[in-house]
């Protein structure tokens, strides 16, 4: 089954990069598909590169769009400040949604 998501992954990923890195006016050096338990992704500034967990191919598609773009956005600033919350609401307006999907709030 793992492999089928990761081939799921490998078929989507190449075409989002094709319309997001032009748009951030980013490039990645590489990029690459892992298991990962505690994060949807994560992108090596200095080597340019980003990993999307594995896990993102069994939600929506516009969860995977939203990993991608926040990867390349870290290309742009490091941290998850005002000026990186600025380029999502810019480029991907409705992120706070796929945000919630992946990371609800635990029930109180």
């Amino acid at each position: 089954m793992n492999q089928w998501y990761r081939d799921r992954l490998k078929a989507e990923i190449p075409g989002l990069l094709d319309y997001w890195q032009p748009k951030i006016n980013q490039q990645v050096s590489d990029w690459g598909i892992k298991k990962m338990k505690t994060r949807w992704g994560s992108c090596n500034i200095s080597e340019r590169r980003i990993w999307l967990n594995l896990e993102l191919a069994k939600y929506p598609i516009e969860c995977l769009e939203y990993v991608l773009v926040h990867e390349l956005v870290h290309l742009l600033e490091r941290y998850h400040n005002d000026r990186f919350k600025a380029y999502m609401n810019q480029l991907l307006p409705h992120w706070s949604h796929c945000h919630n999907l992946l990371n609800p709030k635990p029930n109180r």
